[in-house]
């Protein structure tokens, strides 16, 4: 995709508003031009752990679903062409067909890099909010090519809370309860305790 490509997809994504894609910042350089990718899963682990640690948030787990998850996606924008949240199914069909819980996902168009790749989603607010999700246990990332072109994919979730553990609606006040004294009167019994 020519660097005019590029920047106009940029300009579409301002114009519309939030959208799926990374807002590129200024005009691509460095890992963007054509090279050599290289991809590392764990180097991305080691990179989101020590910008996650600066923040005081836990660190996540590279998880092998959540990878075949983003692998999926950056498939499917790799083979349209297309920066899409939606290109491979409706990102919240995707994530409950997955059966995932609270999670985000970035993609992006690009670096030829895991550090360029993170730090271009460091830059955008949205795609920052994903990387810092307080509730985060566990991402995956993966990269597809069309021509010269890098497609990313990364998907952050937390765990499913425990059956006993998720109120229907919402966590509400506490309630004690306290076991009524017997009535020791003449009907007392008669109704129950």
């Amino acid at each position: 995709m020519s660097y005019f490509k590029a920047v106009l997809a940029a300009a579409l994504c301002l114009g519309f508003g939030s959208c799926g894609g990374t807002v590129i910042q200024g005009p691509l350089k460095g890992s963007y031009a054509r090279g050599p990718v290289s991809f590392s899963a764990s180097a991305a682990r080691d990179w989101l752990a020590r910008y996650r640690a600066s923040k005081g948030l836990p660190d996540v787990a590279l998880d092998g679903r959540l990878n075949a998850f983003a692998q999926a996606q950056a498939n499917a924008m790799a083979a349209h062409n297309e920066l899409s949240h939606s290109v491979g199914g409706s990102f919240s069909d995707r994530v409950r067909s997955a059966n995932l819980y609270g999670a985000g996902e970035n993609v992006s168009y690009g670096p030829r890099n895991v550090p360029d790749a993170m730090r271009l989603w460091q830059n955008s607010p949205g795609h920052n909010a994903n990387l810092l999700l307080p509730r985060a246990t566990r991402f995956g990332i993966a990269i597809a090519q069309s021509g010269g072109t890098v497609y990313w994919a990364m998907v952050v979730a937390g765990d499913p809370p425990a059956a006993n553990e998720t109120p229907i609606f919402g966590e509400g006040p506490t309630v004690r309860v306290a076991r009524r004294q017997p009535d020791t009167g003449v009907l007392g019994g008669l109704f129950g305790n």
